[in-house]
């Protein structure tokens, strides 16, 4: 018995090691001190598992949920189609970014099932208060390059952006330590999400303002143009008027494209997004089935212009793995957004899905903050989590 509590101990600390470096990690991607946040993350990840590994043998239980063996099977479904579609592909492959993206995604898919394997030794206030020490430090990042300059311990290849913004409160719309504006705003979303699931005080209001601030500041138009039809759906549903707010939501939606097509009509860039969105389908349509492999519309871009990607997650997800893989992963994320009882739950995956038109969302972590991490906050605690789980 002591031996086991002894094993159970080191589990949780370890694990704890683990949530804590892994999501300061996926919030602020190009900080670095002595080098990639990632890579002491990865060294945690690999303890996490071999201490998982015991604990199962100890127990004699390897018993694991359906959530588990469906990403275990998406994840060697993945790369084993990726194998015959390079095969059969006449692109070129650049092998270097090709290799930094596989280790990318066997990243990414070990880090989720690990947190959906070993989720009765997390401590969901501890995921919480990870999440908001992680939020607080993007922020304050974002401050610092908005007011300040260049941000200091960025890691090597890293450059945030800062985009000129008239429309914005200061001037500029700053993407701190998570490299881009688009996702700092996605971020802080995540951040005021988590925040509703914590009872708060006069912190928790000082947090609200701060990831509020951090919104707006960072100002990605698609996910302030979701948030206002969600905040005004939400409104009108509180006061029964279902009607009224469908009207009111076709407006809404044929004054913001409006509003997006004219600005885009005075950027250059939006010729060049029109392109990247052609070649992508047009590839699509090569490899409709199996896809193009992963990296495919980095190479198939690569041939007529110097973007890596078509700035459009989903175009992105069926280029590279088809509509045999791309449907499977829509499907299951079109189930979960209709299924959550939770409204806010449901809110935060439409922010997700929509902003997922506009920008590359599946080659980064993101998808495991929204559709991982948040349902393991919605969980209540099972008999066995009441009976062991303790604070870290």
């Amino acid at each position: 018995m002591r031996d086991e509590n002894k094993l159970l101990s080191v589990n949780r600390f370890i694990t704890g090691l683990f949530v804590s470096s892994f999501i300061f990690s996926i919030y602020n991607r190009t900080f670095s001190l002595f080098g990639d946040v990632r890579y002491i993350v990865i060294i945690f990840l690999l303890f996490n598992i071999f201490t998982i590994i015991i604990d199962r043998e100890k127990k004699g239980s390897w018993k694991v949920s359906g959530s588990f063996i469906f990403l275990a099977f998406l994840f060697f479904s993945l790369f084993l189609l990726d194998q015959i579609s390079w095969l059969v592909s006449d692109l070129p492959k650049n092998k270097a970014v090709y290799t930094d993206v596989v280790i990318l995604y066997a990243y990414h898919f070990l880090a989720a099932l690990v947190f959906i394997i070993n989720r009765h030794n997390m401590n969901k206030s501890f995921v919480i208060n990870s999440i908001l020490f992680s939020s607080v430090f993007l922020s304050f990042s974002c401050f610092y390059q908005a007011l300040i300059g260049d941000l200091p311990f960025v890691s090597e290849n890293s450059s945030p952006e800062v985009f000129k913004d008239n429309l914005s409160i200061l001037g500029v719309r700053p993407g701190g330590y998570s490299h881009d504006p688009n996702y700092t705003s996605l971020l802080m979303v995540f951040s005021l999400y988590v925040l509703s699931k914590k009872d708060n005080g006069v912190f928790g209001f000082i947090l609200t303002f701060v990831f509020l601030f951090t919104l707006f500041i960072s100002g990605s138009k698609t996910v302030l143009l979701i948030l206002a039809i969600l905040i005004v759906r939400y409104s009108f549903i509180r006061l029964k008027i279902t009607l009224l707010f469908n009207l009111f939501s076709v407006l809404l939606c044929s004054f913001g494209l409006a509003a997006i097509f004219s600005l885009f009509e005075q950027l250059s860039t939006f010729s060049q997004r029109l392109t990247m969105w052609k070649l992508a389908i047009e590839q699509f349509f090569i490899t409709p089935f199996l896809g193009a492999g992963i990296t495919g519309v980095r190479s198939a871009l690569s041939l007529e212009m110097r973007y890596v990607q078509p700035h459009n997650g989903w175009l992105a997800l069926f280029v590279d793995h088809g509509a045999l893989l791309g449907g499977v992963i829509m499907g299951i994320i079109y189930y979960m957004a209709i299924t959550v009882k939770d409204r806010l739950t449901r809110y935060l995956l439409v922010v997700y899905i929509f902003l997922s038109f506009t920008n590359e969302m599946w080659v980064y972590p993101y998808w495991i903050l929204f559709f991982v991490i948040a349902p393991l906050i919605m969980m209540k605690p099972t008999i066995h989590e009441r009976k062991y789980v303790t604070k870290y």
